[in-house]
């Protein structure tokens, strides 16, 4: 039985499309089947997926590669709807496959894909949960039927969120989830965001109190667990250097906000613990190998070249290789080979991260079989 994993943070800009997209393509390449979904009407994990690296792919005229795909692959609130409304849509699903070259085996990344639209669906479900009547009172369980039915078709369900505290679509997702992850970067805005967790969502659970499941209700399963933080875009080869577990070197600025980060979620582990919606710290340790809850990874920031040459290649940074980096580079030669130079150095690193966190997931799914 796959995993519900949502990615949510209400600080926007901390890389939260960026783990989720790299992480699936890991998971993909060892065979694991991940389903995708696209809840942020800013759509950029969609665009990532598809491929998309141009304005004129990524515009609305008809010849566009952007127009194509919505035509022929289901959106988020196409999907919502016709799950909500028991009707047909005749859309599929966008779907990659992988191949690893060691063992063959096949990996798969299914994608719901994001929808500008959302708003609509907001507006509606805003008011079917504050209705409470005879009428749309089952809506919320179909809504989470419709997430939580993937579950026996993939290993893992990856959601990616729009970073609003507000959003009842948001709601709806956490509390329909089997675990959750609040990617953050190293900065007073993040610690901030951390700092509001708590009441974020004891805002959802008020509001969605009454659709939580019973023995008489088929309702909300009230059951997301935090998992911790991924800490996105590291500054590294600053003044003050200091020494990661994995002797990646990140500025002292960088680990001072980390230390500060891990403090604060303690606020949020007291809150979520009691509630039951916390993996405790053992379990962190047990599962991601790491002495540091909550923080499941440091991952160091992107230079621009393999952003640039990812984002050309149509791949996240992770499955970079070195033939993509001769065809996709700017005028700067790009190796990622020679351990010598920074970008050999950033992509190592990016990738140990990354793959710890996919080695951690894996784990998860085991114990919780």
């Amino acid at each position: 039985m796959g995993k519900i994993v949502t990615f949510f943070n209400h600080k926007g800009g901390v890389g939260k499309t960026t783990l989720v997209h790299n992480l699936a393509f890991i998971l993909a390449e060892r065979g694991y089947r991940v389903l995708l979904i696209d809840a942020d009407s800013q759509m950029n994990l969609t665009a990532a997926m598809y491929g998309l690296s141009t304005s004129i792919e990524y515009s609305m005229d008809d010849s566009s590669k952007w127009k194509e795909n919505v035509q022929k692959y289901i959106s988020f609130s196409e999907y919502i709807g016709k799950e909500v409304n028991e009707t047909e849509c005749g859309k599929t699903f966008f779907e990659k496959k992988l191949i690893n070259e060691e063992t063959g085996k096949e990996g798969v990344i299914d994608l719901i894909s994001g929808d500008i639209n959302l708003a609509m669906i907001e507006a509606n479900l805003y008011g079917v949960v504050t209705q409470n009547n005879e009428f749309t009172r089952k809506i919320p369980g179909k809504f989470e039927k419709s997430i939580r039915g993937h579950k026996k078709n993939y290993d893992f369900v990856f959601i990616d969120t729009s970073p609003s505290a507000n959003s009842i679509i948001n709601a709806l997702i956490m509390l329909s989830s089997d675990f959750f992850i609040a990617p953050v970067s190293p900065s007073f805005f993040s610690l901030q965001a951390v700092d509001n967790l708590s009441s974020i969502f004891q805002n959802w659970i008020e509001l969605l109190k009454s659709y939580q499941t019973t023995r008489n209700f088929d309702g909300l399963s009230f059951q997301p667990k935090f998992l911790g933080l991924v800490v996105q875009m590291a500054k590294r080869f600053n003044s003050g250097q200091l020494k990661n577990e994995d002797n990646t070197e990140y500025s002292r600025s960088t680990e001072k906000w980390i230390s500060d980060l891990n403090n604060s979620v303690q606020k949020f582990y007291q809150y979520s613990i009691l509630r039951g919606m916390s993996i405790s710290e053992d379990d962190f340790r047990d599962i991601f190998k790491s002495s540091e809850p909550f923080v499941i990874q440091k991952c160091c920031d992107f230079t621009p070249q393999l952003r640039s040459i990812a984002e050309k290649a149509g791949v996240p940074v992770v499955s970079l290789t070195q033939a993509l980096c001769r065809t996709h580079r700017d005028s700067v030669p790009v190796d990622i080979e020679n351990e010598g130079n920074q970008y050999a150095k950033s992509f190592k690193s990016i990738s140990k991260s990354y793959n710890a966190i996919a080695d951690g997931l894996i784990e998860l799914l085991a114990k919780q079989a």
